[in-house]
């Protein structure tokens, strides 16, 4: 699970552990960075009988991450037969799928869980921009993804 590359010519990506470059939310390279870390979290994890997939699923995205212009952008995990998955899409069936505005999200994609609340408006509008299909407990035996947040926060533009 090591050389972890961004996809396009098998480099590493980060290169060095002091680089902090931001890239836009759910772009090819910030998916890199969450398959690298979620990767890298699933190193000697006991994943025997896991499976479980997770989607995030963003409407409205900037033209430039739409290229084929269907409104929509994602990125999922998934995790079977001991081996753990992730990449850029919308899957056709999930356990548990999060829908959001990415204008929207963008704000709480890059707060730290240690940042002080959101303004009471910009949290009422993500609430209410935010739906879920499937089921959230199926996510609870799901570890490896401790401290994605926070680590991807750090690293989006």
């Amino acid at each position: 699970m090591s050389g972890l590359s961004d996809g396009s010519d098998g480099r590493p990506l980060r290169g060095k552990e002091n680089d902090m470059t931001k890239f836009d939310f759910c772009s090819k390279e910030w998916i890199a960075l969450a398959r690298e870390y979620l990767l890298g979290q699933s190193e000697g994890a006991d994943l025997a009988g896991v499976e479980v997939a997770f989607n995030e699923v963003f409407t409205h995205p900037p033209a430039h991450l739409d290229p084929d212009g269907a409104g929509k952008i994602g990125w999922f995990v998934r995790v079977a037969d001991d081996r753990v998955e992730v990449g850029a899409g919308v899957l056709p069936s999930a356990d548990l799928r999060v829908f959001c505005d990415y204008e929207t999200v963008l704000p709480a994609a890059r707060r730290l869980s240690t940042d002080p609340p959101l303004d009471d408006a910009t949290r009422q509008a993500l609430v209410n921009s935010v739906t879920r299909e499937g089921d959230p407990s199926a996510m609870e035996g799901l570890t490896l993804m401790a401290g994605l947040h926070d680590a991807m926060a750090v690293r989006t533009r």
